[in-house]
């Protein structure tokens, strides 16, 4: 079948320089790391199929803030899915290199390569043990991490371990959701690899609902794509067809599955003229399949990709670049707290546009290294929290980031610190040693000024031996990194040292999951199940980048000032940024923050109304001097409250 859809791309008309096969040592597939994000497009509410799947790109190159060209919901008002590909302006795809390590391009079927895709993701959420983050030491914490969810199903005999990598948990299978390693060789006009698979629950083997991780396609220059499941979820509990249950737990429900996933990518390379190029072995790329981004545009202080670089910092000497760069370092971190200001109450107070904290009209102060910008440089250090919770006096809200940390929510003014479980320093986030560092090299005055995120807008044009590194970042810098108690995109396993590859050859960037260790399956198997009842629950200080807490709607008032029918002296994003804002979940219940282990109604509503919700973008205003975030593509009516299971 032929796909009559095809999503918005900016590298279209851009060719790859040809690349002699006979000059090839090494291939590599980049990003090292991709994320795929979920949508119901192409899906009815019950998961059947109805029409094509729709689906956009995430952005090649880093800093580009502005949302998909065609948005986010298809004709029929349904996500739209975020494509892993190993095309430009996607996720995942081949490089070149020749035997002194130098990059020599991409390759692809336009230069009559050949590329042979495998891919092997999993599901293994319900297999896993209940959720417990990183930092907690009370003996409760240790007994607990060792309880299995669904303890009643496919039990494990002898002593559980409580390890994150622990592979006795994979005759489990009822739990387990794996359609195996599926290969792809071919072009764009033909028919997608649908990665099928299975939960039975506690009903008997063989019995259980069929799940869908996604899809595998092919561009037509033989490059992989991967589409991610619907995002929907469910109980397979045997009570009613029609009836599904109320969320009874935080992270770690009963009979319940969703179709987030992750696995390796691998691929194999051929040429009519180098017949040895197959026997090259590639490092396999991943693929982590994740909820939607609801906040485009936004970033944690902490990516993803920081927590790589500074682990391999450490084990590799790895830094993208030497020094500290004020534009790929600094710049994103202060003006993601303006970014922040526009999903999140306490970030606005004070980080809104207009405010004290608002650090975009800084720009040219902050970027320089003189004498008189010194003060405000060391100002803006001394707020800080120290890396790897190594000063216990800062465990309050008055540093940055003001987010909560891997040993669950961040202490609020008052808190007795004999009342919390761990230490108190482990409930707030912190920069990264390496970031750290980098903002006191710039705070001293000895960095470079660089050039700003985003000012490329494809990756050809970027010199070829820095697109691997772009491509990693871009993939990366959306992502939250910090805190993962347990996470969006992967859960703290992230930061612990056996989940990586240390590579001897060093390829730039060296990202690589270790697949002896960490197989398909476990960098999402800590995470939330379903995904949409820690969604509900983690607001005010955890992931207003991806999921907001309050947002802008446009009003009657917002949309005069959009017209210019309301003007203000101090411009348009300051008169924005003072329209009061809304809840981004109104219209599901609220789940009381004093509940009972069993009661989640906001939860329960997520799982049905998650699909609804607005996304907030990037407004193109041209008397804005200062972006401008907006809720758009809302579905669910405020004021509105769901009748249960509806």
């Amino acid at each position: 079948m032929t796909n009559s859809f095809a999503p918005t791309d900016p590298s279209k008309d851009k060719k790859s320089p040809t690349v002699d096969p006979t000059k090839i040592a090494r291939v590599e597939i980049f990003p090292p790391i991709g994320i795929a994000r979920v949508g119901d497009s192409g899906v009815r509410p019950d998961g059947s199929s109805d029409g094509e799947i729709e689906y956009y790109y995430a952005p090649e190159v880093p800093g580009i803030t502005d949302p998909p060209a065609d948005m986010f919901r298809d004709k029929k008002q349904r996500i739209r899915r975020q494509a892993s590909s190993a095309r430009p302006h996607r996720l995942f795809r081949v490089y070149a290199y020749d035997a002194g390590g130098a990059v020599l391009g991409e390759i692809n079927n336009e230069q009559n390569y050949t590329l042979s895709w495998t891919v092997h993701v999993a599901n293994k959420k319900a297999a896993y043990y209940e959720f417990s983050g990183e930092h907690t030491h009370d003996r409760l914490y240790r007994e607990r991490k060792k309880t299995l969810r669904n303890p009643d199903t496919d039990p494990v005999g002898g002593t559980l371990s409580g390890d994150p990598f622990d592979k006795s948990l994979e005759g489990r299978a009822r739990l387990i959701i794996d359609p195996g390693a599926k290969p792809l060789t071919r072009g764009s006009e033909t028919e997608p690899v649908v990665l099928a698979g299975r939960f039975d629950g506690s009903n008997p083997a063989g019995s259980g609902v069929p799940v869908t991780l996604g899809e595998l396609r092919t561009d037509a220059q033989g490059r992989l794509v991967f589409l991610g499941g619907t995002g929907l979820a469910r109980s397979v509990q045997k009570t009613n067809e029609f009836y599904q249950p109320e969320i009874i737990s935080e992270f770690d429900s009963i009979d319940w599955i969703d179709d987030i996933c992750d696995g390796w990518v691998a691929v194999s390379v051929a040429h009519p003229d180098s017949p040895d190029l197959s026997k090259l072995t590639p490092l396999k790329a991943t693929v982590c399949s994740a909820p939607p981004k609801f906040a485009w545009g936004i970033e944690s202080p902490t990516s993803l990709y920081d927590i790589l670089e500074n682990f391999y910092k450490k084990k590799q000497s790895y830094e993208d670049h030497s020094g500290t760069d004020f534009y790929k370092d600094i710049w994103p971190v202060l003006a993601g707290t303006y970014g922040l200001s526009w999903v999140n109450e306490k970030a606005f107070q004070g980080h809104g546009p207009g405010g004290f904290g608002d650090f975009l009209p800084l720009e040219q102060t902050l970027s320089s290294s003189g004498s008189d910008s010194k003060p405000l440089r060391e100002h803006v250090f001394e707020r800080l929290r120290e890396p790897d919770f190594r000063n216990k006096d800062q465990a309050h809200v008055q540093l940055m980031p003001r987010l909560s940390g891997d040993n669950g929510d961040a202490l609020e003014p008052g808190t007795v610190p004999s009342t919390v479980t761990g230490e108190p320093i482990t409930r707030f986030a912190a920069l990264t040693e390496l970031q750290y560092d980098r903002f006191q090299r710039w705070k001293d005055g000895n960095f470079t000024v660089g050039t700003k995120l985003g000012t490329i807008k494809v990756i050809e044009d970027y010199p070829i031996a820095d697109q691997p590194v772009m491509l990693a970042r871009a993939a990366l810098e959306q992502t939250i990194g910090d805190p993962l108690y347990p996470g969006i995109e992967t859960f703290w396993i992230a930061k612990l040292d056996p989940t990586w590859k240390v590579d001897p050859q060093n390829v730039r960037p060296p990202f690589r999951v270790d697949y002896d260790r960490c197989l398909p399956g476990f960098l999402s198997r800590g995470l939330a199940l379903p995904w949409q009842s820690d969604f509900d629950l983690c607001n005010t200080h955890w992931w207003p980048s991806a999921r907001p807490d309050n947002v802008l709607s446009i009003d009657t008032n917002v949309q005069q000032i959009i017209d210019g029918k309301t003007t203000n002296p101090k411009g348009v994003s300051a008169l924005m940024g003072a329209q009061p804002r809304s809840r981004w979940t109104e219209g599901l219940r609220d789940t009381p923050e004093d509940t009972t282990t069993s009661f989640f109604p906001g939860s329960t509503d997520m799982i049905h109304k998650w699909k609804d919700l607005g996304f907030v973008a990037k407004l193109s205003l041209a008397s804005a001097v200062t972006p401008v975030w907006v809720e758009v593509e809302r579905n669910l009516p405020r004021g509105f409250l769901p009748s249960r299971n509806e």
